[in-house]
């Protein structure tokens, strides 16, 4: 089955467009977004943040004002969201901000330097063919098409047609009594949290998470469930050793060489290492873009223990065809979905395996 046709390249149709072109955000997505417009040539006429953020700032030289202070003076402008959310708020201001403007998300990969634009799309289509043939319903595909549009076009409205419930990702996993999950990338609990409530088969967690901050929320916040848990800080990868990480990163800690003041050494282990005696029923990988790495290094246990898996698929731009190729040709009888949980850009999307 062929993918869908995207829409235009957003990157290209900013090198056109008449308009001012204005950045809303000023976090890490809009210092990529903006070394993205350097590198086609477009010049940025302004940046604005909610009115709560404005304050007496400058993002890369430019002065950070509001909407209501921009928008009078330049006109008709487009409008880069250089943010992802959830909040509802926030969505319905970025609603608001539609109406009067045009207005983008752009897709930029959170790591790796490699854009989803259409000339990438067109050099990967055979593995972007082959990993949609895998999906097993209607709504995966669809999800599948759609996330390849948005990523070129920056059209996040495309997302909001296949939203899904958390209720309805977990009714796609079948666990048996008393069983074990491994929660790759356990952030501050909040995953523990909500997959044992949707999955009440679940009474043996190992919960693993690098950072340190994060690691004690991770303890406090789910130390008085009434099932087992096993706490692992340790960053998980192809292979056991050693990493060199920015200890100020937080959500995004990852395998990487860092050195100075900031630099911190934590265990790196492989899947294999972590669960060489323990069963695996369920496995969550959402490990800031080491999931292959990840999945290399657990090999054995996919082929062992057949888990169902919930993998993220939104870290690195190849994610959304790599992934399912990768699993697929460890343990082929994989059933695959794909699923869009609210948030403005694809992030809250997984792949889910499960067997037959």
């Amino acid at each position: 089955m062929a993918a869908s046709n995207p829409s235009k390249d957003l990157w290209q149709y900013l090198t056109t467009v008449q308009k001012p072109v204005v950045l809303y955000g000023t976090g890490n997505g809009a210092d990529k977004i903006l070394d993205r417009l350097e590198e086609k040539g477009v010049s940025v006429s302004g940046v604005f943040a909610s009115s709560d953020f404005v304050r007496n700032r400058t993002f890369r030289g430019m002065k950070v004002e509001s909407f209501e202070d921009l928008h009078p003076r330049l006109g008709e402008m487009v409008v880069l969201i250089c943010f992802g959310t959830d909040r509802k708020e926030v969505l319905e201001n970025i609603d608001h901000i539609a109406s009067i403007c045009e207005v983008y998300a752009p897709d930029v990969p959170v790591y790796g330097t490699v854009h989803f634009d259409r000339e990438y799309y067109d050099a990967h289509l055979s593995e972007i063919e082959k990993a949609k043939e895998m999906l097993c319903d209607e709504l995966s595909r669809d999800t599948f098409d759609r996330i390849c549009r948005y990523k070129i076009s920056g059209d996040y409205t495309l997302l909001r047609a296949c939203e899904t419930t958390d209720e309805e990702l977990a009714s796609l996993i079948r666990l048996p009594d008393d069983a074990r999950y491994i929660d790759l990338g356990a952030y501050n609990g909040d995953t523990v949290q909500l997959y044992h409530r949707l999955l009440p088969k679940i009474q043996n967690v190992i919960a693993v998470e690098p950072d340190k901050r994060n690691f004690r929320k991770l303890q406090e916040n789910t130390s008085s469930l009434p099932i087992s848990i096993r706490y692992v800080r340790a960053l998980i990868s192809d292979h056991d050793g050693q990493a060199s990480v920015d200890r100020n990163k937080g959500r995004g800690t990852h395998e990487e060489s860092v050195s100075g003041q900031n630099a911190e050494t934590i265990e790196m282990k492989a899947l294999v290492t972590l669960l060489r005696e323990d069963r695996a029923d369920l496995i969550k990988f959402d490990v800031e873009g080491n999931e292959e790495k990840a999945i290399c290094g657990g090999r054995e246990i996919l082929l062992r223990d057949h888990p169902a898996l919930i993998v993220s698929c939104y870290h690195r731009s190849e994610d959304i065809f790599s992934i399912p190729l990768l699993i697929k040709s460890i343990v082929p009888e994989y059933k695959v979905f794909l699923r869009h949980r609210p948030h403005l850009l694809p992030w809250n999307t997984e792949f889910i395996f499960t067997m037959p």
